[in-house]
């Protein structure tokens, strides 16, 4: 996903609060980080230009003070990031459009921004009711705009050109053409292609996914072979992830596969996430979800997390629970509803030889019950989630709990923690590379 992005609550505000000022334009400055590697550009707050900033402003144009763009280009600069000027055009009926005048503005501007502010490179939005536009300022050269909430919405025009398959003909008569090709656009992560995973992969390609980063370090095992979805006797010994992959392959040919045999929370390994469209976590490991929500909030990549349990007393089985929880600006992330295990996370993060070491970690976990209909159940819950947060189909519900013993799934609620330091603006929300993600030192893994 790469291009400007902001969370749901900066562009909804930005967009309230610069539109009201109609039917004169207005303008607004944000500071984002720029990570290069990805192009995109991560912004959480647009701050709104006081009165006393602007040289001259009507209904068609709008221009600010010298001394204004200097304040601006010096606090980009003492921050590190790059600038994203935003103005309106609160007369446009349609997805706005640069002018003559924006152009002619943008030409000194651009390179004064690049002489004072060199960190990053900057942008220029423009805003309309019906949406907006962005591109690198002084050039033609645009840039997608999405806004990453409890929905993935792409806010800049639509130029994709895919969706008429038939093949997606009852799909588009659910959710509409507009909703089969945001899926098909979209560029998604699974960590973890085990028993959920495995079942999820299933789902995705046949929605229309078709471009995939599958992370799973691990090999088929006779006991996988009760719920690992399209492997069988002949696949023990054979990485998950080229079993994964061959199925994809076999749904759907033209479809893009990048299968990494890793662990995620290796930082070369963790830094495939950050660009993509969408993850979902399929893995029970405690420190893989610990660095996916981590970049869920601070590289604004939604995410949904997923997981199950049996439980075992005396052989007889005392409850069937799963989970399935989105991960995103204005939601709760991991920590605020208690999913993690400290102790765990750390025996995790350990080598072998650290791990048998250490004198605080007693014992090993054992292997757990595992089912492949529960699994199913909980991949089918996210999948659908995914469906109500990329596509126009009716779903509110971004936290359900599952009771496979009273056969009900419920939707929840669970409060964010003021400044949590994984999701709120005080810790790592939009902070991309500025922020360190809580990963084991760079490994030669691939």
């Amino acid at each position: 996903m790469s291009g400007l992005r902001f969370s749901w609550p900066a562009y909804r505000r930005a967009s309230a609060d610069l539109l009201a000022s109609a039917p004169f334009e207005s303008c607004g400055v944000a500071y984002s980080v720029h990570d290069p590697h990805t192009d995109t550009w991560l912004v959480d707050d647009v701050e709104t230009v006081a009165d006393s900033a602007y040289e001259h402003r009507d209904e068609v144009s709008a221009t600010l003070r010298s001394a204004f763009i200097v304040e601006v280009a010096n606090r980009a600069r003492a921050l590190g990031r790059s600038v994203v000027l935003v103005h309106t055009h609160p007369s446009e009926p349609s997805h706005p459009r640069f002018s003559a005048v924006d152009d002619a503005g943008e030409v000194a501007l651009a390179g004064y921004l690049r002489r004072r502010a060199p960190q990053g490179e900057h942008l220029a939005l423009v805003l309309s009711p019906a949406g907006c536009r962005a591109r690198r300022v002084g050039t033609a050269q645009e840039v997608p705009v999405w806004q990453v909430g409890e929905r993935l919405v792409l806010l800049s025009s639509d130029k994709s050109t895919e969706g008429g398959n038939v093949r997606y003909d009852r799909q588009v008569r659910a959710f509409g053409a507009d909703g089969q090709r945001a899926i098909s656009s979209l560029k998604v992560g699974v960590v973890g292609v085990g028993g959920t995973g495995s079942v999820l992969l299933q789902q995705l390609t046949r929605l229309g996914v078709r471009d995939f980063v599958l992370i799973d370090p691990d090999v088929v095992e006779t006991t996988n072979l009760n719920r690992l979805a399209g492997a069988g006797p002949g696949d023990v010994g054979t990485s998950k992830i080229a079993v994964a992959e061959r199925e994809i392959l076999a749904c759907s040919p033209a479809s893009r596969v990048r299968g990494l045999r890793a662990d995620v929370v290796d930082a070369n390994i963790a830094a495939e996430l950050v660009g993509l469209d969408f993850v979902f976590v399929c893995t029970d490991s405690h420190a893989s979800r610990t660095v996916v929500c981590h970049i869920a909030y601070q590289y604004l990549v939604p995410t949904i997390d997923m997981g199950t349990s049996i439980t075992v007393r005396e052989s007889a089985v005392t409850h069937i629970t799963g989970r399935v929880q989105m991960l995103a600006p204005e939601l709760p992330c991991l920590t605020c509803t208690g999913a993690l295990d400290a102790n765990q996370i750390r025996r995790e993060m350990m080598s072998p030889e650290r791990r048998a070491s250490d004198p605080y970690l007693v014992g090993d976990y054992e292997p757990q019950p595992a089912v492949m209909s529960i699994n199913t159940t909980m991949a089918s819950l996210a999948a659908t989630m995914f469906m109500a947060a990329a596509t126009s189909m009716p779903g509110h519900a971004r936290f359900q709990l599952y009771d496979g013993v009273r056969g009900a799934v419920r939707p929840t609620q669970a409060r964010r923690v003021e400044d949590c330091i994984v999701c709120s603006r005080r810790g790592a929300l939009a902070k991309g590379p500025s922020w360190p993600l809580p990963v084991r030192p760079r490994a030669n893994n691939g």
